[in-house]
């Protein structure tokens, strides 16, 4: 199974083009403060259950916990003053289950950070129209063009797949500029990485009354309709496939190298430094320790290059950085005559 990423946008890696100087700072030890963020304006909760959802494990993990007013309108100021220069608004939850998120996106607007937010879209018609235009992009995972699979696939009601609809046509007529997309998860149970792997695995009662794993659910049937229903919602649409079973074992790298060009700011204040590990490696269970100061104290510190040191990316199920860790190791760290000859 090959992981693409189907759009007309130009292949992400060329981003770290722009960022020469934090890529040549990596290599000499001495970080500067992520380029993007994660926000997770919600903790342990999310109105549906995804087959595919990888993070299962951390909802789990920790009790339902909303990033308080006061914690999103300080993040926006102490973000600009450290150097962060975005954020991606998303989390291990839904973050629109944060019925004040317009906090969060009024303080980054109101510092110079540039936003995007991934949501389910249930709740999508709880952002304002002033809302919608201070974010830079917007995605729904929507990952089905019917309401069956989609509610076969994300454990929810069908009449909220209409919803999500009737919020997408919404938004697109109050941000008529903002970069909307549709996302699409080819899922196959057989070969996909599921929640099963971290959570109790769906199970039926056989023939001779034992219970046995149910291996359902493929959307792949849809990917022709799903690009249809983005054009007629005008949209864009964003197909990439699922991580496939063995996906650790298709990693081209061998260290995380990519790790201190983001984080994660979650709602109970903890800092994690992969978006893919939350709980695992935790910098500080409070970020807004001494007036905010502890964070920037710690960051490129020696605990800091430790925990970094100690993550060993063959125990990590899926890495969304694995195309960046591979090009980061062996462009910028390794030397080779091979990279004179451009």
């Amino acid at each position: 199974m090959i992981l693409t990423q189907t759009t007309g946008l130009a292949d992400p890696l060329f981003k770290l083009f722009h960022h020469a100087d934090r890529l040549s700072g990596l290599r000499q030890g001495k970080f500067s403060a992520p380029i993007m963020v994660d926000i997770d304006p919600v903790d342990g909760v999310c109105n549906l259950d995804c087959d595919w959802c990888c993070q299962a494990a951390s909802r789990a993990s920790r009790p339902t916990r909303i990033m308080a007013d006061e914690t999103m309108i300080r993040l926006g100021s102490f973000c600009q003053a450290w150097g962060v220069k975005s954020w991606r608004i998303a989390g291990d939850s839904e973050p629109l289950l944060n019925k004040n998120i317009s906090l969060l996106i009024e303080s980054g607007h109101a510092h110079a950070i540039d936003m995007g937010l991934i949501t389910n879209g249930v709740y999508l018609d709880r952002l304002s129209k002033i809302d919608l235009q201070r974010l830079r992009w917007l995605g729904v995972s929507l990952d089905a063009a019917s309401a069956e699979t989609w509610s076969s696939l994300k454990h929810a009601r069908q009449e909220d797949f209409h919803r999500i609809l009737e919020n997408i046509r919404r938004a697109r007529s109050l941000a008529p500029e903002l970069d909307i997309s549709i996302k699409f998860l080819r899922w196959n149970a057989e070969e996909s990485l599921s929640k099963s792997r971290f959570t109790v695995p769906i199970r039926k009662i056989s023939g001779d009354g034992a219970l046995q794993p149910v291996l359902q659910g493929n959307n792949c049937n849809e990917e022709p309709e799903f690009r249809a229903l983005a054009e007629r919602l005008g949209v864009h649409a964003i197909l990439r496939d699922s991580y496939p079973k063995d996906f650790p074992s298709r990693y081209r790298f061998a260290k995380c190298v990519a790790t201190p060009l983001g984080g994660v700011f979650d709602a109970s204040h903890n800092f994690h430094l992969c978006c893919d590990a939350r709980n695992v490696y935790v910098l500080t269970d409070d970020y807004t320790r001494d007036d905010w100061r502890e964070l920037p104290a710690l960051w490129g510190g020696d605990r800091h290059k430790e925990m970094i040191a100690s993550i060993q990316p063959g125990n990590c199920l899926g890495c969304a950085k694995y195309r960046m860790n591979e090009a980061i190791e062996k462009y910028i760290f390794a030397d080779t005559p091979d990279h004179n000859f451009i």
